[in-house]
């Protein structure tokens, strides 16, 4: 149902859409801040998990007024119990036991440093801490023990969804905000063209730029 939420959300702004993925990335943290998430933990106890959706479904559904089909997502998500519960384990022991043992952790990062819902270009970001502090928030790892960080940067800038790009080369043809035929765009294209810049969710087209590092 948080995709559901996420649609509507994205409806209600009209013309000011921050072009999400429409996957409910974005109300499934609000759940979480709302204390009114469903932890994957929970399966183990199909009970349990039954009634925390459904206290989660009915709450969310008078906050933004729609209507889901719970029984039908159930189904779904006991279809892959089965598969997930094995998988399950208190992440926090699982990580700092390695780290104990000497094993080697590389963690990838997903997003850029500007959709950061922290340190990015709000509200035009996602959801999470995508800068290396998320080593810690997300893993539970203690941020002494993150040996090295290692940055990636394009020798160009790209953006999915709306949001400031002062130095975006890409027009509407190319999923861009850049007036079509403007001067510069024929290279915006190119670079989209060339780095097959198309986002992996969603399949949208990404906007493309001069590197742009104060």
């Amino acid at each position: 149902f948080h995709q559901s939420i996420d649609a509507v959300l994205e409806q209600r702004r009209g013309g000011k859409g921050i072009g999400t993925t429409r996957k409910g990335i974005g109300p499934a943290y609000a759940a979480k801040a709302f204390r009114l998430g469903v932890r994957a933990g929970e399966l183990a106890d199909w009970d349990r998990f039954v009634a925390g959706y459904k206290t989660s479904l009915e709450q969310h559904e008078k906050m933004f007024d729609i209507k889901h089909n719970g029984a039908e997502e159930l189904e779904l998500l006991r279809s892959f119990r089965d598969r997930v519960v094995p998988m399950l384990v208190d992440s926090v022991h699982f990580a700092n036991d390695a780290y104990k043992a000497g094993k080697r952790i590389i963690l990838e990062g997903a997003n850029a440093a500007m959709l950061d819902l922290d340190f990015g270009t709000y509200p035009f970001v996602t959801s999470s801490t995508t800068t290396a502090g998320g080593v810690a928030t997300g893993l539970g790892l203690a941020p002494q023990r993150v040996d090295c960080a290692i940055g990636v940067v394009k020798a160009y800038t790209t953006r999915v969804g709306w949001g400031p790009f002062p130095t975006e080369l890409t027009d509407d043809l190319c999923g861009g905000e850049r007036p079509r035929g403007a001067p510069g765009t024929e290279i915006g294209a190119h670079l989209q063209k060339v780095g097959f810049e198309v986002g992996v969710t969603t399949g949208r087209k990404r906007r493309c730029g001069w590197l742009d590092v104060p």
